[in-house]
């Protein structure tokens, strides 16, 4: 028809500008945080634009959503002031609201595929990239001249001479205190490996000098020709939650656990909220004329907050045992559905209200006369 394919359109337009909009300002704010990360020696800087990429592509489905959302509500605004919607009532036509879901489906299948499928995947290559910047980030960003910790603050190290592009160190010292004992050690060159998924630094030419911590006057004293020292991981370790983002749709399918059924629940209702909100910006989006286009977006916005936190409190509730697993979420959208039908019914409730009270006025004219 060629009316929905005029609005069609219209709201592919202004959700290609919105989606811009929200990516830059999410991409801004992800990427000031890696680069405080990276400034504080946590975060290898080689690792700021993977992460920030594969962090993108794991929260489009909560950037999605919204746009969409707010991309229906601005086009059917734009039809409203301009009074095209007034033309199309004034021809027998209603606004397209089957042509608006049967879009909106479309669409909805495309983020269901991301929510499924892909942002898991995302958010575990994203697990396995900190888990390797984590451990490069216990003495990655070396400097030459300066003291650095590592070993959560246990250890000190100091290099005089550092060559990045061969991965090559000099005159190196260390010293690390150990639960039973302190160790010193003195080298003259070394370098950063990595075996099997686990970063060492590999000492060359030096002297190692051990003393336990009831005697410190007591040293034993090593030589060597090269000394590897494991580095273990510096940053935090992924929390459950984000291990359960990580899983893959076909686990959380066939698993009995209460968490890994919320994570699944929450994956589900991504589509579907796309087919609510798309509903809901049909009535909300009534304006007139003077009222301009942009009069309903903070209401817009508002309301998807509202909506977006109640998801997240009932799947916290259920993650607890608070509220049953065949409940679920699902009483959230439920809530939508009702507060749509009533937005959507408003009008001609409007339309009986009118009838009825001139039916009122009829009779007791009637009756007076």
């Amino acid at each position: 028809m060629i009316i929905n394919r005029y609005l069609y359109r219209e709201i592919i337009y202004t959700l290609l500008s919105l989606i811009l909009l929200l990516l830059l300002i999410y991409v801004s704010n992800r990427f000031i945080g890696y680069l405080l990360q990276a400034a504080s020696g946590a975060l290898p800087a080689r690792f700021i634009f993977q992460l920030l990429g594969i962090r993108i592509l794991g929260d489009l489905t909560l950037i999605l959503p919204i746009g969409f959302f707010l991309s229906i509500l601005l086009a059917l605004g734009r039809l409203y002031k301009d009074s095209e919607i007034t033309a199309l009532a004034a021809c027998g036509i209603p606004v397209p609201l089957n042509g608006i879901l049967f879009f909106a489906t479309v669409f909805a299948f495309f983020v269901g595929v991301l929510s499924l499928y892909i942002s898991p995947w995302a958010k575990s290559l994203e697990m396995g990239l900190r888990t390797q910047a984590a451990n490069e980030a216990e003495i990655g960003g070396i400097e030459a001249g300066r003291f650095k910790e590592f070993l959560k603050g246990q250890g000190v190290l100091y290099v005089e001479t550092v060559e990045s592009e061969l991965n090559h160190l000099e005159v190196i010292f260390a010293q690390a205190y150990l639960p039973d004992k302190r160790i010193v050690m003195t080298a003259k060159q070394a370098y950063q490996t990595i075996k099997d998924q686990e970063l060492f630094l590999v000492l060359q030419n030096g002297h190692r000098y051990e003393s336990p911590h009831e005697n410190p006057l007591s040293y034993t004293v090593v030589d060597f020709t090269e000394h590897s020292i494991r580095i273990p991981r510096h940053l935090n370790a992924a929390t459950p939650t984000e291990n359960r983002a990580a899983l893959p749709t076909s686990i959380l399918w066939h698993s009995a656990k209460i968490e890994d059924k919320a994570e699944l629940q929450w994956r589900f209702s991504l589509p579907l909220a796309i087919l609510l909100l798309s509903a809901l910006a049909v009535p909300l989006s009534r304006t007139t004329p003077r009222q301009g286009q942009y009069s309903k977006i903070f209401f817009g916005i508002l309301i998807v907050l509202i909506y977006s936190n109640f998801l997240s409190i009932a799947k916290k509730w259920v993650e607890r045992g608070e509220v049953p697993i065949w409940v679920g979420i699902w009483w959230v959208h439920l809530l939508m559905f009702i507060v749509i039908a009533l937005l959507l019914g408003y009008p001609r409730l409007q339309q009986y209200w009118r009838r009825y009270q001139h039916q009122q006025i009829r009779v007791k004219k009637t009756s007076f006369t």
